[in-house]
């Protein structure tokens, strides 16, 4: 009851200011302890937690005499960083409204906010508020665990309880407190996600039991994410050293992400610079020589702030848990904004990146029953010669132009290019319980280019109609990506046995690294294009519609060229399709919305034929019609004490249609060209369950997020489980908490991430020493449910140092985080490991 009162305190005194002054919509928070401009030069001691702007504002009121005046509207929702020091109250407030998007002036001796430039204001906060599409809000030194506004289901800014789908944002202070470093990090934090491997270094995605396959860039036009559900031979792993914060849509995101699974989107938010210098600092070392050093500058470059820019460095050098195993990775990203016009702002940017993998695996595999080896977990059935060298660059433009007050144009150009050379060394095949042989050796050298080009562009604004106000957005995006993929045959001592249990009883020496190329995917090309528009209907005051539509259109082409055989061609088009969404929020009052929502996805199945198998050497593009992905959701959403939590209950369900499955009047082939024959378009799965989540400030100084999904998933044609690797039941909960009073320097933190019973069945060759299959064997491994704990104490040494230490599997739990078949792909989660991490902030 204590902490109701304490909440709803700045609003009781809101509504009777507001009253009594009306005519100004004005709020009067703080005292004036003094009578003159003196009160704003001398220095006091500040301590302000991160917390709702309007309850910051009250708090600096109090510590430092200024009285504040300014509208209800100006800050609804918005946070404001953690503010600790001896500094000047100006000073403060500034901090305090650094990502408010607000301006401020003295006149008589009163601070005054204002989202409008004033003609004599000469002390402003921000020399702009434009703000760009598809970014949501800025979440860098709000100190938040949650934001009051997201924009990867709309485009434009929306706050969380105003957007019909499930949404999970991991902000840049969730990044802080983890020790996060790329974006696997962060999926594995977030709600209702299942991580993957791949292989040794790439990761995939998954959300209700399908494959996460599109992912935006401050909301741009969709990009393959790259990953072994992408398919277009990208070894990409996106560094967070780019990126302000994580959003993650989970259900079908056809509106917005083109083609795909009825998984889910990832939009990541780039670091913009700032209008004020600021200079981070960080240094990391971990288990396993773990390195990692960033510096991150940025600051106002000229032309009285009309010009800013921002230079980010990073440098991983790391060894892992497994044996053979090791990384380097330097990456650059920078970034200028400009406002070239009163208007119109400017940002063009890039980042590079270089890549340096030693040691490729397959995994672990089983016995052929599908029995644990029980392999030690540093366990790696590489060599240290194996390798991966490569690089990924990217550069980007956009224009945002306000053409009125309500209306905003934006135009934004991505190029991205991985490529790189691996030399692999890995094993294929299941142990014989009884004689402990039968994995082999197999490697090859492999060269890939991705380049993906992305353009879209949006007009989005707000209008008034039968005295309330609507929003609309129409645009239209263009992808393209061309890949390229040469592999030798196997390197010279391949096909040896492997013994697992003693890899270094059975060495494979260093074989030339050829690049006689056997085969060639090329050119690998996917173009996708379309015009996107929605509608926001305001019915009745507490009533929203939201109507939208997606028309499409895709192609996708593939040359394959073997060394002595004919090449091989596929080209298939998809005609026009029109991928509808809808929903409804309906206010329950000022905190609580109850939605429910319906969205569509399509994916090509172009690698799957029709009958009868094409003959070799001539072009074919009878791909089947692709699935076709949608998702019915409703819930309750809460933005409680001022946007300060946010909370969301859903019940979801999802259904895909028209999968592949092999046609019995044909038999199964595989064509050279990576496809395979033939099928028809008889499949159907559907996913059903409850998606919980909560995060932000509980109470002052202590915020959580954790999450709670069930999902319960079913192939419709033999009534069997469609992903058994997705866990019925998935938790996952972090939070930390500041000390009080004399020991407020000091944050801990904890939490866990917890998950049921998942398996994998089956079948899988048992080879002989040249590799010929000898017979086929079923196997079913089964994993119960676990729990990884983590934990992590931070303490602040002055006003700009601070030291983090992260514990992760505090108690060192053995289990698999990927279980695989019972030839290969069973990878260790990673062992108890620790983090130490300076960082310095100079402002």
């Amino acid at each position: 009851m204590k902490v109701e009162q304490k909440r709803r305190a700045p609003r009781v005194l809101k509504n009777s200011l507001a009253t009594w002054r009306t005519s100004a919509s004005i709020i009067v928070l703080g005292l004036a302890l003094g009578a003159s401009g003196g009160v704003y030069a001398q220095s006091v001691a500040v301590n302000i937690p991160a917390q709702s702007l309007e309850k910051a504002l009250i708090d600096l009121g109090n510590q430092t005499g200024l009285q504040i005046l300014y509208g209800p509207d100006l800050v609804t929702g918005k946070k404001a960083p953690a503010v600790v020091g001896t500094m000047e109250p100006q000073q403060a407030l500034e901090q305090l409204l650094r990502n408010a998007g607000l301006r401020y002036r003295i006149e008589d001796n009163t601070v005054l906010l204002t989202n409008e430039a004033a003609s004599n204001s000469a002390l402003e906060l921000d020399t702009t508020t434009i703000q760009g599409q598809g970014m949501g809000q800025m979440t860098e030194n709000t100190g938040s665990y949650t934001p009051s506004l997201t924009s990867v289901g709309s485009k434009t800014p929306t706050s969380l309880r105003q957007t019909p789908q499930s949404v999970s944002v991991i902000t840049h202070q969730v990044i802080q407190d983890k020790g996060m470093v790329d974006l696997t990090d962060a999926m594995k934090m977030t709600p209702g996600i299942t991580v993957r491997n791949s292989n040794e270094r790439i990761n995939d995605f998954y959300s209700r039991g399908f494959a996460i396959e599109n992912i935006q860039i401050d909301g741009a036009a969709p990009m393959a994410l790259g990953t072994t559900a992408g398919s277009f031979y990208s070894s990409k792993v996106y560094n967070l050293a780019e990126f302000d914060h994580v959003e993650v849509l989970r259900g079908a995101s056809g509106l917005f992400g083109g083609t795909g699974d009825p998984g889910g989107i990832i939009n990541l938010v780039r670091k913009r610079p700032l209008d004020t210098y600021q200079l981070k600092f960080e240094a990391s070392a971990g288990s396993w020589d773990n390195y990692r050093s960033q510096v991150d500058i940025t600051g106002p470059m000229g032309f009285d702030g009309k010009l800013r820019g921002r230079l980010v460095a990073a440098y991983t050098d790391r060894q892992y848990f497994m044996d053979e195993r090791s990384s380097q990775s330097p990456t650059l990203y920078g970034i200028l904004e400009a406002d070239v016009l009163p208007s119109t702002r400017l940002t063009i940017g890039g980042r590079s990146e270089r890549i340096n993998e030693n040691g490729a695996s397959a995994g672990l595999p089983r016995y052929s029953d599908g029995k644990d080896l029980g392999l030690p977990r540093h366990t790696n059935l590489s060599e240290s010669w194996a390798f991966q060298d490569g690089r990924s660059d990217e550069v980007f433009a956009k224009v945002d132009h306000e053409l009125s007050d309500d209306w905003k144009l934006n135009v934004s150009y991505t190029q991205t290019q991985d490529s790189g050379l691996q030399k692999r060394a890995f094993n294929v095949g299941s142990v014989n319980p009884v004689t402990g042989t039968g994995a082999t050796r197999f490697g090859s050298v492999a060269r890939y280019r991705s380049d993906q080009q992305l353009a879209d562009v949006n007009l989005a604004g707000k209008f008034n109609l039968f005295d309330r106000q609507h929003e609309f957005l129409m645009g239209a995006d263009h992808q393209r990506i061309t890949s390229q993929w040469r592999g030798t045959g196997q390197l010279a001592g391949a096909f040896e046995p492997i013994n697992v249990f003693d890899p270094g009883s059975t060495p494979w020496p260093n074989p030339p690294t050829t690049k006689d190329w056997l085969a060639d995917y090329n050119p690998n090309t996917q173009i996708q294009y379309g015009l996107y528009s929605t509608l926001r209907l305001q019915l009745a005051e507490p009533l929203h519609l939201i109507v939208g539509a997606r028309a499409q259109r895709y192609k996708f082409y593939q040359t394959y060229q073997e060394r002595g055989v004919a090449p091989a061609y596929l080209s298939t088009r998809e005609p026009t399709k029109v991928v509808p969404y809808g929903g409804v929020v309906y206010d329950l009052n000022d905190e609580w919305s109850a939605y429910a929502s319906y969205s569509e996805i399509f994916k090509p199945q172009q690698n799957k034929l029709e009958g009868p198998t094409p003959a070799p050497g001539t072009e074919s593009s009878n791909s089947i019609e692709p699935m076709t992905g949608k998702t019915y959701e409703t819930g309750i959403k809460g933005e409680l004490w001022g946007g300060a939590v946010n909370t969301s209950f859903a019940l979801y369900y999802t259904k895909r249609e028209h999968e592949a499955v092999l046609d019995p009047a044909y038999p199964v082939t595989t064509v050279p060209f990576g496809g395979s024959c033939c099928y028809v378009t008889q499949g159907e799965v559907v996913s059903k369950g409850v998606d919980m989540e909560v995060s932000g400030e509980l109470l002052p100084d202590w915020s959580l997020m954790a999450g709670y999904t069930y999902n319960h998933n079913q192939n419709r044609n033999d009534d069997t489980v469609f992903s058994s690797l997705t866990p019925k039941h998935l938790f996952k909960l972090w939070s930390t908490y500041r000390l009080p009073g004399e020991f407020n320097d000091l944050k801990i933190g904890g939490g866990v991430n917890l998950q049921s019973a998942n398996y994998v069945s089956g079948t899988a060759a048992v080879l002989d020493n040249t590799g010929a299959v000898i017979r086929n064997e079923s196997y079913e491994y089964r994993q119960a449910g676990y729990a990884v704990w983590n934990a992590m104490a931070e303490y602040r040494l002055d006003d700009h140092w601070s030291l983090t230490y992260n514990l992760n599997n505090v108690f060192d739990k053995t289990y698999y985080s990927t279980v695989g078949s019972s030839v290969a792909a069973n990878w260790y989660g990673e062992p108890r490991n620790h983090m130490l991490t300076l960082r310095g902030t100079f402002w």
